[in-house]
Parts: structure tokens; sequence; C-alpha cells
């Protein structure tokens, strides 16, 4: 997996931020009148901080928490590099808590880590924490019913109940050669390939029901807005894109998409 290796000049050249995280921070800094630079961006589940990176050479003044410190340690040398050295990727504690003092943020995203939370209350809390009063976010993560679970690349399996049957969906897989190219399993029996993957379908995947997260989101003091109707492959689509601005099937596919494909959401502060 790319975590255990140092991030490169080489890689981040060919690195493709994501285009609609982008496009929504860049819409939040021009409601509120400030440019790139005045605008500060937490990244929460950053890796290697490839995006934080990114938004550093768009001017943002842009930082990365991850809760695993070795991807962190693997791009901290190339920020060094390129001459940025206030601290801007640092390690979420076991607690959950960053460094972070409360209302230091203007902007919090995530981009496929939600599903990776085992607490989730833990995580809104900290990010309601570092949320300025008039700050927001955008998060975008997998649908609960997705078919093929993104990261192992098997369908269904995180449909299933934990136990023998997924196990055992996992281990044809296997057979099948139907899984992620891991470097922890190169080499390794069917039955040991099994094992590590079951593990991490158990260990490292929740996935929720949107209105779940939603939820929590607004427990804590946020507005959610959905933003997955809006989405330029959706409303470009043939068949998707005119459903989804008929007034009568719009909910429909709206509902159709977070529930089976992929959710995006933008918060806003409200207290």
């Amino acid at each position: 997996m790319a975590k255990h290796d140092l991030l490169t000049e080489e890689e981040f050249s060919a690195y493709k931020a994501p285009a609609r995280a982008i496009q929504q921070l860049n819409q939040f800094a021009a409601s509120k009148g400030k440019s790139a630079a005045q605008v500060k961006v937490l990244d929460w589940g950053c890796g290697r901080g490839r995006f934080v990176l990114k938004l550093r050479e768009l001017g943002f003044d842009a930082y990365g928490v991850d809760i695993d410190p070795e991807p962190v340690n693997n791009g901290l040398p190339l920020f060094e590099k390129k001459g940025y050295h206030n601290k801007p990727l640092s390690v979420i504690s076991a607690e959950g808590r960053t460094i972070y003092e409360d209302g230091f943020f203007d902007f919090v995203m995530t981009d496929n880590v939600l599903e990776h939370v085992s607490d989730l209350g833990k995580v809104m809390n900290e990010i309601n924490r570092l949320t300025s009063k008039d700050g927001g976010g955008y998060h975008i993560f997998p649908a609960q019913r997705q078919f093929i679970e993104g990261h192992l690349f098997m369908p269904f399996v995180h449909w299933l109940p934990e136990g023998g049957l997924r196990k055992a969906v996992i281990r044809n897989c296997v057979k099948n050669g139907t899984e992620p190219q891991w470097t922890e399993v190169e080499g390794r029996g069917i039955e040991e390939k099994t094992r590590v993957y079951y593990e991490y379908s158990t260990d490292h995947i929740f996935y929720r029901p949107f209105k779940m997260i939603s939820d929590q989101f607004k427990a804590v003091g946020f507005k959610v807005s959905f933003l997955s109707l809006q989405n330029p492959a959706v409303q470009k689509h043939k068949m998707l894109g005119p459903l989804a601005r008929f007034v009568v099937t719009k909910p429909v596919i709206n509902w159709l998409l977070l529930t089976f494909k992929q959710v995006e959401l933008l918060i806003k502060r409200i207290d």
C-alpha cells in the first residue's frame, strides 16, 4: 500500500487532486470574501498529505492529520523539500485529539475517510471543536450499500454479517483473483490472504446509513446539505441527468445515490 512509501516529487506531479473538493473549497472562500491564503483548511485522514500539498500549492493555508504516523512521516520530507516547515502534517492522538486550538480551521474536509472511523462521535466532536464559528466543511464517502466494496474490490462482502459466510465469500474472491494488490500479502497463500482481508473488513471498515452520519453532524451543531445530485458526473449522465432534475424522480435518484453509490455532504456551522 502506498502509505509505506515515501511521497516523491514524481508521484506528486502525477497526482490528480479531487476536483469536487477543490470546487467546494473555492466556493466557500468566495462566499466569505477571502483569498486562498486567508482560508485555513484541514484534511482529516490526510495519509501522506498529497492533497494538503496540492492545496498549499494552490495558495491555501492547508494542514492534514491522520491516525497513522507512518504515512504522515512518509509525506513530511517532500513538504520540507518544498519549503513548508510549519508542521503541515500531524498525528491524531489515541484520544482522538489534534494539536490545534479551538476554531483554528475555516474548512474541514474528509475524502473517503468516514467509512474507516470506528468512533464517529469522537471524530465529529473534534471536527466541531476545530471549526471556526462561521466555518464549514465538505465530506465525501462511499454509500453503505455500494455493490463493490471499494477497498477490497469484492462484491457485497460488506453487506454480509461478520462471520463464516463473509469469510467464505472473501476466500472465493481470492481464489478467483478478485482482490486488492497489497504489498502486505504478496506471496501469501489463500487462507492467509483471506484472514487479512476478513480482519480488514471487520476492523477497518464501518459503513453507515447516510442519515446516521448526517444526524451526527447536526447533533454537534452543523447544517447539512447533500450534494450527490449536483455531482457533474450525475448531471451529465444521459439517463440519470434528466431524472435527477425532474421534480418527480429527483428524490428517488437522490436516495439511490446516497444508498448505493456515494455520499457528498456540505456542512456549515450554525451555532
